[in-house]
């Protein structure tokens, strides 16, 4: 990593490079282990794939893909002269939208090929500018130059010729691409806008940051989240793929019955947001691939699971049983029961309930799983996740809720039991035997117990809910001038965790105002906040230059910074919090978020090798929280395929 720390996009450019894996290798395998069989691309998109090996090998400074293009193009590349503004152009006291808008139209000037370009930005500084200019068409990056010197203006036309030649040395060679332009050591990053060539839009950390959060924008990432997940629908099985590859445009060769259960569950939620018989029809579809993932097999005592995937080209089921899965499914079939009174959905759901009491333990513990071995044979799969617990103990609580049948209660309380037991014991910031301490462990231990208190009225649950809670709305990031990870919680580096915080912290808030107690705007607060950031891992026109089909990818939210991959339940997690907030959000501002002024933020009067403009305000131990690499692992959001990286 640059010694900066920041993720720009000349980083990830860098990091894709050298690990194609969104681009080749099985369709079956995940994201994180595609890797290990992909080989290097000369144009791969803007974004790694989360491999370790590949990131660790590359580094911005030295990529030299370009370097041949550029030796042989760069003399017949015009090289304009460089003239004032009348007036003499602005300096320091520009705003820091009209410096990008400024920058990007005077690089498209130099990309234009004429024998003047006019500079208006005569910004003043103690280091020299190093600009970086790369060019994007499809989600590859098709050009990139580099440059510097200690007026602004030449070290841009520079990068901007280098560009040009890289791309092939004619004036046409950048007229369809979106450009990306940087000052790696001022802390400056720039997309150029979809809607208007020579407009440039603010990068953090490889991110289009959303400064302005209100109901209208939110309304819109409704629609767009609801476009997304009906073309995840596989339109012949009506199951759901769990991973889309933007960068590269395909799905994976899976459907999943729990990411089908949850993206069913979504069109629910929509379907009552703003009643569309075709949503309900949808979800009844995405509701019949599930039944038929139902194991009914009772002799080898997997009667009531459901297998965890459907592999399309073997055209068979993965002979693999997950409680969580099971648990999922349950939330969807309860869910459209209620809505068609249709028995089917109940039965299956009490079937599978039936399944996950003997997935437990004697003392509540759950069982993560069954595996089909060589033989026709069953190995149980025994780590504790308390994902698994806490999603069983809440499929458990709702299928009593669904039957009044005591049965499904008593085995709930049982394995609540060993949840507050846990809580008593570790505090509430939890991990199990697949993860250190996290937020998302600790968010299903506050969902489930949620989900028995409404059950059970047990106190001591409802209690443990609201002192959990509040130990995450603790854990937040909101330091306002971070825009980056406000609204992210400490060791939840996915947008599939921060999804699912929001949801559950909606949850915690509705519950609180039924119960009439006070503070409850502090469950509201996280949850916008959370919105946000979420928001900002959503594909959209602003940052779209990363995919090869933005059509597809609008409305996905994808992974991390690092790995733009969209994974669907980070999709349900977002579109669900979003749903359960939108009747109890104002029409004005929700969330504001201001730059820092031009001269502070690019640090125009600090020595050379000054403090980090890009971390100002934060603290050592917080810049630390960046490492993400090594934090994703400890944080159970990635991991091999036989362990639980669901939610």
């Amino acid at each position: 990593m640059p010694s900066t720390r920041a993720l720009t996009i000349a980083t990830l450019a860098a990091l894709a490079a050298v690990s194609s894996a969104l681009t080749t290798g099985c369709d079956s395998r995940k994201p994180g282990e595609e890797a290990t069989a992909a080989k290097p691309a000369a144009a791969a998109p803007a974004a790694s794939t989360g491999a370790p090996e590949a990131r660790n090998a590359a580094s911005p400074p030295g990529d030299d893909r370009f370097a041949a293009q550029i030796a042989a193009n760069l003399p017949r590349v015009p090289d304009p002269a460089i003239q004032p503004a009348e007036g003499g152009g602005a300096g320091a006291e520009l705003d820091n939208g009209t410096f990008r808008d400024r920058t990007m139209a005077f690089v498209r000037q130099v990309i234009a090929g004429g024998d003047k370009v006019t500079c208006d930005l005569s910004l003043s500084s103690k280091r020299p500018f190093r600009a970086v200019v790369m060019g994007f068409q499809e989600g590859k990056q098709i050009a990139r130059g580099d440059a510097s010197d200690a007026g602004l203006c030449v070290a841009l036309k520079g990068a901007a010729r280098r560009a040009v030649a890289a791309a092939g040395g004619t004036r046409e060679a950048l007229a369809g691409a979106r450009l990306v332009v940087e000052l790696p050591d001022h802390y400056e990053s720039m997309v150029e806008s979809v809607e208007a060539k020579g407009k440039g839009l603010e990068l953090t950390q490889g991110l289009v940051p959303v400064r302005l959060l209100d109901k209208a924008l939110l309304a819109k990432r409704i629609e767009d989240g609801k476009g997304y997940l009906l073309r995840v629908i596989d339109p012949q099985h009506k199951g759901v793929h769990k991973y889309y590859h933007a960068p590269a445009d395909r799905f994976e060769n899976e459907l999943h019955t729990i990411y089908t259960a949850s993206t069913a569950l979504t069109l629910l939620k929509l379907h009552a947001y703003k009643p569309d018989e075709r949503l309900l029809r949808l979800a009844t579809e995405a509701a019949g691939f599930m039944m038929g993932m139902q194991s009914r097999e009772t002799r080898d005592r997997t009667a009531g699971g459901f297998f965890y995937a459907f592999d399309l080209e073997r055209k068979r089921p993965e002979r693999r049983l997950v409680v969580g899965t099971a648990s999922k499914s349950i939330f969807t079939l309860i869910e459209l029961h209620g809505l068609t009174k249709e028995k089917k959905y109940l039965e299956s759901a009490v079937m599978a309930a039936e399944w996950l009491i003997a997935m437990q333990r004697p003392d509540g513990s759950v069982r993560s799983a069954l595996s089909g071995q060589e033989g026709g044979a069953w190995k149980v799969q025994g780590k504790e996740s308390m994902l698994y617990t806490g999603q069983v103990l809440s499929a458990l609580s709702r299928t009593y809720r669904a039957t009044n049948n005591k049965k499904y209660l008593d085995a709930a309380a049982q394995t609540a039991d060993f949840v507050l037991a846990r809580i008593a014991k570790k505090g509430c910031f939890l991990g199990d035997d697949y993860r250190k301490p996290n937020p998302i462990s600790s968010s299903w231990a506050v969902q489930s117990l949620l989900d028995f208190a409404k059950a059970s009225g047990d106190q001591r649950a409802e209690q443990a809910v609201f002192r959990c809670a509040d130990d995450l709305v603790k854990r937040q990031w909101r330091r306002p001038e971070d825009a980056y990870r406000y609204g992210r919680w400490q060791r939840s580096l996915s947008s599939s965790g921060t999804g699912w915080l929001a949801e559950v912290m909606s949850e915690v808030y509705h519950h609180c105002r039924q119960k009439g107690m006070d503070g409850c705007d502090r469950y509201k607060d996280a949850v916008v906040a959370a919105i946000r950031l979420l928001l900002q891992y959503t594909y959209g026109p602003e940052n779209s230059f990363v995919v090869k089909n933005p059509q597809v990818s609008a409305g996905g939210v994808f992974w991390s910074v690092r790995d733009r991959y969209v994974r669907t339940d980070s999709v349900c997690h977002a579109m669900n919090a979003y749903l359960n907030m939108m009747s109890e959000l104002g029409d004005g501002p929700l969330l504001t978020l201001p730059e820092r002024p031009l001269a502070e933020r690019m640090a125009l009067a600090a020595e050379p090798g000054g403090a980090d403009a890009s971390n100002a305000g934060l603290s050592a131990e917080d810049s630390a929280e960046d490492g993400e690499e090594g934090e994703e692992a400890a944080a159970g959001q990635s991991g091999p395929r036989s362990e639980d990286p669901d939610d």
